[in-house]
């Protein structure tokens, strides 16, 4: 509100410091009027008419073009019609000129009724049009006609040069000469100064509330300010070359000028006083950009060692999950190695006891890797159910295939996307008659079975994968049963081991796995989970890990070890 009533009293002063003024000029001309009134020389007066006029026609044409063509960028009926407005007054205000008495012929001979004509009607046609223009919403569109209203604006002028000039007699008559104006002169003088004081009204009115861009509202006030005092002259004058009528051509140039500066320098500088804001802020800104890169480093920084600690917190929830022993039982030996290509990832193994003979096996392969993979990780280490413990101290070890077909059911009653999936094999290790049976749930690597002789068994892994689909298919998962000898060695291993490059998918494939193990055969279950671990890095190396990597040995050997 402070800064409103600011605005409007700095705008307001200079509006009655023009007013005051010119009221003391007029009434000075009013007392000293039998000396300070006299009729000037034709080629005096003659001189500065032209002048003046010419000026006021330049800067009314100036009006017209900026205003036009920049009406194809914003097609605002405003600024057409002002366009449109300056371009007639610009015209009659030419045809003024060459018809004022004294001047050559001009299509008919020259006199002061044809200049007052042409007077009034360019006075009534700047008042009436910059009236419709205020009255016209600032946002109001057109389509880009442009052509049309400025034919219009032509045939209009030229229609009253011929009017004026060749059916003056069908006119009133504005100016008798050696009498003076006639009274309807005068009226519609006074009908010109009550429009231009309600257009001021209005233009003050909307500079105050801001409703639009343009910033000249304030001289468009001023300028019609000065235009009503011009007019006033033109009330007073007895003869076309007296002190009232090149009064009044005075204050109508100071009224052209500001309406110049308003519409027409006001648009032309616009673009580059908006240009040397935005250079400011922009120096600005460079000056600050160092000040502000190092802050928002510094933020990122921050950011960044908060999720890395958070995603240390989840590694290390994720490792706590895996088994840091492995159950000591005689006649077989455990070894594992896990490597996550991010801080947590979806891979995970356990090795566990069911009962004084059997030992659980599970291994699996979250799809995808991070820490999305992780929760379900968590999910399913959380979840799975290996046997049933009874009141009575009974217990019922599932079979494998028990185990991943409620694993499904109960993965389908969480809220997980539709496109995550887990792969896993389970298995149970009979202690005493060394045998291994198994099912796969989509595992998508087939478990190795080192022979004591070297030779290397490929077991079947198959199945459907722990996924979203209860709705749709109800897998049967199947168990299967391999007989280990002292000696032999189970291996068990996630995707990542042998996708190292895509673009060389035979780099570490099956095969080539199968072939290395070959030479393991005496090896112990830890020394083949560390061969295998050295074989990848060797064959990784300076590349990027792009999945999960998990190794699991399980080693039969002799009841005594």
């Amino acid at each position: 509100m402070a800064e409103l009533a600011l605005k409007l009293k700095k705008e307001l002063s200079g509006v009655v410091y023009i007013i005051v003024v010119s009221v003391l000029l007029f009434v000075v001309l009013a007392w000293c009027d039998h000396f300070l009134y006299r009729i000037f020389s034709s080629n005096f007066f003659l001189t500065w008419h032209i002048f003046l006029e010419l000026s006021s026609i330049v800067m009314s044409f100036a009006v017209f073009a900026v205003t036009f063509y920049t009406f194809e960028e914003s097609n605002r009926l405003r600024s057409m019609i002002i366009a449109c407005t300056f371009l007639a007054v610009s015209l009659l205000d030419l045809f003024h000129t060459l018809s004022y008495k004294g001047m050559p012929v001009f299509l008919t001979e020259s006199s002061a009724e044809k200049a007052t004509a042409f007077w009034t009607l360019a006075r009534l046609t700047m008042s009436c049009g910059m009236l419709a223009s205020n009255l016209v919403p600032c946002d109001k569109k057109v389509r880009s006609c442009e052509g049309l209203w400025v034919l219009s604006t032509i045939a209009y002028s030229i229609f009253w040069l011929m009017v004026v000039n060749y059916r003056i007699d069908y006119l009133p008559s504005l100016f008798i000469e050696g009498k003076g104006l006639t009274p309807l002169k005068v009226y519609l003088e006074y009908l010109t100064i009550l429009i231009q004081l309600i257009t001021a009204v209005l233009f003050l009115a909307a500079y105050i509330k801001g409703d639009c861009e343009d910033k000249g509202y304030a001289l468009i006030v001023k300028g019609l300010v000065f235009s009503v005092f011009s007019e006033m002259a033109f009330t007073q004058y007895t003869n076309v070359y007296d002190t009232y009528n090149f009064l009044g051509h005075i204050y109508k140039i100071i009224a052209y000028y500001l309406l110049f500066r308003a519409l027409f320098v006001q648009n032309v500088q616009k673009p580059y006083q908006e240009l040397r804001a935005a250079e400011s802020q922009l120096g600005v800104y460079v000056n600050n950009l160092e000040q502000l890169v190092a802050q928002r480093t510094a933020e990122i920084t921050a950011a960044n060692q908060s999720l890395m600690k958070n995603l240390e917190y989840a590694r290390n929830i994720l490792l706590a999950l895996l088994p840091n022993t492995f159950p000591s039982v005689k006649g077989v030996k455990f070894a594992a190695r896990y490597m996550p290509c991010e801080n947590v990832g979806g891979d995970f193994y356990n090795i566990f006891r069911l009962d004084d003979e059997k030992i659980g096996i599970l291994i699996g392969d979250v799809a995808g890797h991070g820490v999305s993979a992780a929760m379900i990780n968590v999910f399913i280490n959380q979840n799975i159910n290996f046997k049933k413990e009874y009141d009575d101290g009974r217990q019922k070890v599932f079979t494998p295939r028990g185990v991943l077909m409620n694993c499904y059911h109960t993965y389908n009653e969480m809220p997980f996307p539709d496109e995550a999936y887990v792969v896993m094999l389970y298995g149970i290790y009979n202690v005493v008659t060394r045998k291994f049976t198994y099912a796969s749930a989509g595992m998508n690597t087939n478990p190795l079975v080192i022979r004591a002789d070297g030779q290397v068994e490929v077991l079947q892994a198959d199945g459907f994968p722990i996924c979203k689909f209860a709705p749709y298919f109800k897998p049967s998962y199947k168990s299967r049963t391999v007989h280990l000898e002292p000696g032999d060695s189970l291996v068990f291993y996630t995707d990542g081991l042998i996708e190292i490059d895509p673009a060389q998918p035979e780099l570490f494939s099956q095969d080539k796995l199968v072939e290395f193990v070959k030479g393991l055969k005496d090896a112990s279950a830890q020394e083949i989970c560390d061969e295998i671990i050295d074989a990848y890095h060797a064959l990784l190396g300076d590349k990027k890990m792009l999945d999960d990597v998990t190794v699991l040995v399980v080693k039969a050997c002799k009841d005594d070890v």
